[in-house]
């Protein structure tokens, strides 16, 4: 995604593109994996730990990134696809965290998974799968 792309993103869910918020989609699309909160920090210094922490937030609620992996109190980030808005997020992939590596990456399904409880009403499914990366294979 170029400049003017994220900028269209972020004036579409009603948010200022900011030089903070643009910083970090750049940063975000350019690791090409699941930015952990602590690596999103370092790449975004120097800025106010309460500043980051409102730009993730604003930027989950409009949908536009996602949390991909939760790990010992470390949280990973994703950018979202197309079908992710304010009111849901909608992600049709799991989650795959390499053990030597240790990346997360969004990986498409080879089929879609159908799930269903009697009685219940499903707003969200998570897949985390661990294992070893193609890279590091």
């Amino acid at each position: 995604m170029d400049s003017v792309q994220l900028k269209e993103l972020l004036r579409k869910r009603n948010l200022k593109a900011t030089h903070t918020r643009l910083s970090l989609l750049n940063k975000m699309h350019a690791y090409g994996s699941a930015m952990s909160h602590s690596v999103i920090q370092k790449q975004m210094q120097p800025i106010d730990r309460v500043t980051l922490y409102r730009t993730i937030e604003s930027l989950h609620e409009k949908g536009i990134i996602h949390k991909a992996f939760q790990e010992n109190n470390e949280t990973f980030y994703a950018i979202c696809g197309s079908s992710c808005n304010t009111q849901a997020h909608k992600h049709d992939h799991a989650h795959f965290k390499c053990l030597k590596c240790n990346t997360v990456s969004c990986q498409e399904l080879d089929e879609t998974l159908k799930i269903s409880l009697p009685n219940y009403e499903i707003n969200k499914v998570s897949i985390h799968i661990e294992g070893i990366c193609d890279l590091c294979h």
